[in-house]
């Protein structure tokens, strides 16, 4: 069975282990506490909103973006549309950004427990996701759940961006497993889903941030369900692993 045959369980970041949507939430309300006396009025609703229309939920439209990074946009924007008795330098808000918009990160619902578990089983784990690879540690540090992984990977740290297989490749060979024997969840059906296979792994997609686009997809309504599809699915994994 596949559960034997699984050795690493490999986890996107953004809208995985995080909720990206919470933590921005919790960012509007720190920050509101920054600039209480700096801004006319405070409102945390204006902030959050203002900030998920540039974020996108960590996939921002290019049309959206006034300088090359989220962070430098959404300090731009917040600049600019909201009411403050003393603006701020935008360089600052940007670092306030950069520096607690980790700390501020909420992690997924039952995420600890499913770390905890498959650990406990004997998987490797570890995280790949797209992004400054400063930005992702700083994640990982505020969530607190950096020792439950082998391998923290980023775009910025190996130059592959997902979905390009060689970016799932890279973390298989230095984990010292095969593709095959390496199960990926993710929210994005493109980054995470079609690159995982693409690169011979087996795919989960948890629900409720971006459309499916592929019927073949095995789907997961929170994170909790990888430990029953590990033991439920294995042989249809196995079988696809073995066609693909």
């Amino acid at each position: 069975m596949l559960k034997h045959q699984l050795r690493a369980i490999l986890f996107d970041l953004d809208n995985t282990l995080t909720h990206r949507g919470k933590s921005i939430r919790r960012f509007s309300e720190y920050f509101s506490q920054v600039y209480q006396t700096d801004l006319v009025q405070i409102d945390i609703d204006v902030i959050e909103k203002i900030i998920h229309r540039i974020d996108q939920g960590g996939y921002p439209k290019v049309e959206l973006l006034t300088h090359k990074t989220i962070g430098h946009s959404v300090a731009y924007a917040l600049v600019q549309e909201l009411h403050w008795q003393r603006k701020p330098d935008l360089d600052e808000l940007a670092e306030l950004w950069f520096t607690q918009f980790g700390l501020c990160a909420v992690l997924m619902a039952g995420a600890e427990q499913v770390l905890q578990q498959l650990k406990s089983q004997g998987f490797k784990l570890a995280i790949v996701s797209n992004g400054g690879h400063a930005t992702r540690l700083k994640i990982i540090e505020g969530l607190g759940i950096q020792h439950y992984f082998d391998m923290i990977v980023s775009s910025e740290s190996v130059g592959i961006k997902k979905p390009a297989p060689g970016i799932f490749q890279y973390v298989a060979n230095n984990l010292q497993v095969l593709p095959q024997q390496c199960l990926f969840i993710g929210d994005h059906p493109v980054n995470d889903i079609f690159g995982a296979r693409r690169a011979g792994m087996h795919a989960l997609m948890l629900q409720g941030f971006h459309d499916q686009v592929d019927d073949q997809v095995v789907l997961i309504e929170s994170l909790d369900e990888i430990l029953q599809h590990i033991e439920f699915n294995a042989a249809c994994w196995y079988d696809q692993g073995d066609r693909g």
